[in-house]
């Protein structure tokens, strides 16, 4: 029986992300060591909205990350044990459905950042990116964008 939980739970998700939006608590942070900014991660299926303000300087910072591409794990479709019905797509264990999201976070005071952030869509959604200043062609990341 756990194992048709689990591949019911793995199928719902997208449905039930589709419509709904989930808001988790972040950080953006400055690369080294710089001032951590607390931030509101809002994911619907298609775009991530960030926003948060820097505390030493007052700055907000805001944005829409769209999705770029999804990459799912290997799988199949998942039988419903004793019936045979094919239900929904069948993860690797340990592989959960990646979203990559790109855009730009402008601040109200002249900071411009292109973002890339990978969420992780698990019971729980996770996410980890970089921000880098969006004028330069500098490949450092300058900020670590997270939330779980």
């Amino acid at each position: 029986m756990t194992a048709w939980r689990s591949a019911l739970a793995v199928s719902v998700l997208p449905l039930l992300l589709g419509g709904c939006v989930v808001t988790r608590a972040g950080t953006l942070t400055r690369v080294p060591g710089g001032p951590e900014i607390p931030v509101t991660v809002a994911v619907k299926e298609e775009s991530a909205t960030v926003r948060g303000t820097n505390p030493q300087t007052g700055e907000a910072l805001t944005g829409v990350l769209r999705v770029e591409h999804a990459e799912r794990p290997p799988g199949g479709l998942a039988p419903v044990p004793g019936i045979g019905l094919q239900i929904g797509l069948a993860p690797v264990t340990g592989g959960p459905v990646v979203m990559v999201f790109v855009g730009r976070l402008e601040g109200d005071r002249g900071t411009n950042l292109k973002c890339r952030l990978e969420v992780e869509r698990r019971l729980r959604l996770r996410g980890r990116g970089v921000c880098r200043l969006a004028d330069s062609e500098d490949q450092f990341p300058l900020y670590r964008l997270s939330f779980d």
